[in-house]
């Protein structure tokens, strides 16, 4: 794996030869401003390194290493993009919000399941959970505020305040965290 921006990247690997990203990022996945793609892709690059490590049979405890970036991606990602769906408005924020804080939730649960007890293998669980998390809240309800965002210099200028997406290779992790 690859460290980019704080986020790891799948690469190939001589030996082992190359598994297939298991998610690709499309434009159709663009919610209109690039920097929030760029957190979108990075949790694609996740998913699919991930996906390489359990169907290269790795290390169960590399999963503390996925279980921190999530941390960080739902830290800078959801506040970079709860930020602007306020600037622009965006009518259904709160229901978004709490769709948020569910999702960090339900990753505390699986992490702590998965310190709590060294038996406890939930790789596969947690792919199978972050692949619905893809499906149903990019692709469909970040696809909502879409209209509200894209275009709007007030929702781009709060995207921007945060920095560089966390697929930009000039993201660096805030002093601190």
């Amino acid at each position: 794996m690859e460290n980019v921006g704080g986020l790891v990247r799948p690469i190939c690997r001589a030996r082992e030869g190359c598994i297939m990203p298991y998610y690709k990022w499309s434009e159709a996945m663009s919610v209109g401003l690039p920097v929030l793609d760029s957190d979108h892709k990075a949790l694609i690059n996740l998913i699919s390194s991930l996906h390489e490590d359990l169907e290269l049979d790795q290390d169960p405890t590399k999963l503390n290493r996925v279980f921190e970036q999530l941390a960080m991606y739902v830290d800078y990602h959801f506040a970079r993009e709860e930020s602007v769906m306020e600037a622009c408005a965006y009518p259904a924020i709160d229901a978004h919000r709490d769709e948020h804080h569910q999702f960090a939730q339900d990753i505390q649960d699986l992490r702590d399941r998965h310190t709590s007890s060294a038996k406890a293998r939930i790789g596969q669980e947690l792919l199978d959970f972050l692949k619905d998390w893809l499906n149903h809240h990019i692709l469909m309800q970040d696809m909502h505020y879409k209209k509200y965002a894209e275009g709007n210099p007030q929702a781009l200028d709060a995207a921007e305040r945060f920095g560089p997406g966390l697929c930009d290779p000039n993201w660096k992790r805030p002093a601190g965290d």
